[in-house]
């Protein structure tokens, strides 16, 4: 009788073991999937977050400055112009800047002084063109028998090295005690010469011989 018992409770022993066994089993193939899922939805969230830093990154500025002076030098070592502003950004995508209400003033001495602002800026193609937007506003000095020139616009392109103002916009001129309206212009700086493309009206009043 004793030896039936151990035998049937033995039985019962090896039987309860192997139901632990395959339940252990089961759980450790549960949880490998488990963390093989994980680790497949980890490298996916970190692929997925670079790939979406890198494509918004493109779009970004990657660095800015607030309340600089950039003064552009001539190969002598002279200035030739100054830019301040409130804040410069740049944006790699394009190797262009941002400027918040730029002020831009000529230090050439073998030009006649002239000076420009606006709201905002777009400097590009390595400085060649500086858009200025938002009620664009460009000023010359008078210059021997040439009188004082403003001219204002909701935007004007200021070409540094050929030292022109060009706009495809309405702008309004006063050259001296001269007004003049019209739809785009081209004023060459270096050469004193003005011109009004069309709808050209206003007072003129012409230079005494």
């Amino acid at each position: 009788m004793n030896l039936g018992v151990s035998k049937k409770t033995a039985g019962g022993a090896d039987a309860q073991a192997r139901s632990m066994r395959i339940q252990i089993a089961v759980l450790l193939a549960a949880m490998i999937v488990l963390a093989l899922g994980s680790f497949w939805v980890l490298q996916a969230m970190r692929t997925g977050t670079h790939d979406d830093v890198h494509a918004a990154a493109s779009g970004k500025a990657d660095y800015y400055v607030d309340n600089f002076v950039y003064v552009k030098m001539a190969l002598d070592g002279s200035p030739r112009y100054s830019i301040t502003g409130k804040r410069m950004e740049h944006y790699p995508a394009d190797d262009s800047f941002k400027v918040q209400t730029p002020f831009i003033r000529s230090l050439d001495k073998a030009k006649p002084p002239m000076q420009l602002r606006s709201d905002r800026a777009m400097i590009e193609d390595d400085n060649s063109k500086i858009h200025m937007l938002g009620n664009a506003y460009a000023e010359r000095d008078p210059v021997g028998k040439s009188p004082k020139l403003t001219v204002n616009s909701d935007y004007l392109l200021l070409l540094p090295d050929d030292d022109k103002v060009t706009t495809d916009r309405p702008v309004r001129i006063m050259l001296g005690d001269s007004v003049l309206n019209g739809v785009g212009m081209v004023a060459s700086n270096a050469e004193l010469k003005l011109e009004l493309q069309n709808r050209v009206h206003g007072i003129y009043y012409a230079k005494p011989r």
